[in-house]
């Protein structure tokens, strides 16, 4: 569920109705923000934290699908991109790359099951090192000030997408002094190199600081967001959060943990093993090369973010491990150069790990809030009409968020996991569906929660109740 949040203000833009009448919780007008310079409120964030810009990339798969899948399809595509880009970056072929990223299952599920968003924030970081590469194999500064602008302003993007960007802003700035130390120009004139750092800079900063001073609906700053995190600097809390990013380094069944959670057995340690001794090698016979290079990136992101309250979940781990996913890359690569047979045996590894990862799927436990109880009364929403027939109350949080991006244009979807309890809430949903000669459709996870005297006296008995496993639809009056 937590994938389609970054995308609410299509639904708000989508869908007038539900921006009309969802006064309760996520209500379309709490995200915007007012930026200095401007007059009236401007739809830039989908989420308390998470810019309106991710509804760029997946609108033409929104637009075509018309379905939640549409996520899914959307963060297979990034990935090809981003694996495509990478390779780049390292030098490596894609199928290298390709093989390099396969290692960690939890990097595909990361794109895959992106609760992040971490596909357009990978995507986006690949392009920002590939300008930054750009600007310090320029010759003059005239050649280097428009790419180094470009990576400033693609770094802009990614703060806008999601703040927690700025995690990975130290290792761009690594990756730019040793990408100038390797085109050679360390020492003799650092002018040039001076003036494309002043323009990514400036294209960084200025559209950065609008955003972060916009003012929220109660008039604070958007900046102030962070506080909801918090930093720590106790040192059990630090050593808490390492160890809560470090399981899913050396748990290699962890691909979406918040959703899947395979049976643990010892191979799971195998993409872990793998990793570590590819990497020892490469960084062995590099000395000084490429691998060490993105292990220092590695290092230089996860270093800022473990010392924040925010940083637990797998996407916020991806962000690191990126790095480690780019040294295997180039450690791939010079193995294949020096030792081809071994490389196939990786792939071979690789691929028996995945094997037996779909062989424990029957055995997986699937969390009840994403179980497909839920995917199939949504669908049986909007197949069935109901989506246009009835103003939709959604107690879920999950069901909510999905609803809300999918349906008919004039659905109504409004959320609050107090509507079972609140009379007065209820008595405004019924209006607004009796004025629209429609029914009212609770849905929920919990349907003793709506055997209440709030519900059966406003809303009166159930005309009919619809059963998904977990999850329930309950039609009410007409």
């Amino acid at each position: 569920m937590d994938e389609f949040a970054a995308y609410h203000a299509l639904g708000c833009a989508a869908y007038p109705l539900s921006r009309q009448l969802n006064v309760y919780r996520e209500r379309c007008a709490d995200d915007d923000l007012v930026p200095p310079l401007v007059s009236r409120p401007l739809p830039l964030r989908s989420y308390l934290y998470i810019g309106s810009l991710p509804v760029v990339p997946f609108y033409p798969f929104w637009r075509l699908l018309r379905a939640p899948v549409a996520a899914r399809v959307q963060g297979a595509a990034l990935l090809v991109v981003a694996i495509r880009l990478f390779s780049r970056l390292v030098g490596a072929t894609w199928a290298t790359t390709l093989l390099a990223a396969m290692i960690f299952p939890i990097f595909a599920g990361a794109f895959l099951v992106d609760t992040g968003p971490v596909g357009i924030s990978l995507v986006l970081l690949a392009s920002a090192l590939l300008l930054v590469r750009t600007a310090t194999n320029a010759g003059r500064a005239r050649r280097a000030w428009l790419p180094a602008a470009g990576a400033g302003a693609v770094s802009f993007f990614g703060v806008w997408v999601k703040l927690n960007f700025v995690w990975m802003l130290p290792a761009v700035l690594l990756f730019w002094v040793l990408d100038l130390r390797r085109a050679g120009r360390g020492h003799p004139d650092l002018r040039p190199a001076a003036r494309a750092f002043a323009a990514f800079l400036a294209a960084f900063l200025i559209p950065t600081t609008w955003l972060l001073l916009a003012r929220t609906p109660d008039g604070t700053r958007y900046y102030e967001v962070v506080r909801l995190g918090g930093v720590s600097a106790d040192p059990e809390a630090i050593a808490t959060q390492a160890g809560t990013l470090a399981s899913y380094f050396v748990d290699g069944s962890a691909a979406v943990p918040r959703v899947l959670s395979f049976p643990r057995q010892a191979i799971d340690l195998v993409p872990s093993v793998l990793a570590s001794v590819l990497l020892i090698w490469g960084a062995g016979r590099g000395r000084g090369g490429p691998e060490a290079c993105w292990l220092a990136a590695a290092l230089a992101t996860f270093l800022p973010m473990i010392p924040s309250a925010r940083a637990w979940a797998a996407h916020h781990f991806v962000l690191g491990l990126v790095f480690v996913v780019l040294a295997l890359a180039a450690g791939l690569r010079r193995l294949g150069a020096e030792r081809p047979v071994l490389l196939r045996g990786v792939a071979v590894v690789v691929a028996a790990y995945w094997l037996s990862l779909a062989a424990r799927w029957p055995a997986a436990a699937v969390d009840p809030r994403d179980g497909f109880g839920k995917d199939r009364l949504l669908a049986f929403v909007r197949e069935s009409g109901l989506d246009r027939r009835t103003i939709q109350l959604h107690v879920s949080w999950g069901t909510y968020y999905i609803a809300h991006l999918f349906g008919d244009r004039d659905q109504a979807v409004l959320f609050s996991r107090k509507f079972p309890e609140d009379a007065a809430m209820l008595a405004d949903a019924r209006a607004a569906a009796d004025a629209r000669g429609r029914g009212v459709l609770v849905v929920t996870r919990r349907l003793d929660k709506l055997q209440t005297e709030a519900m059966g006296e406003t809303l009166g008995p159930p005309r009919a109740t619809h059963d998904f496993g977990d999850w329930w639809a309950v039609e009410y009056v007409r």
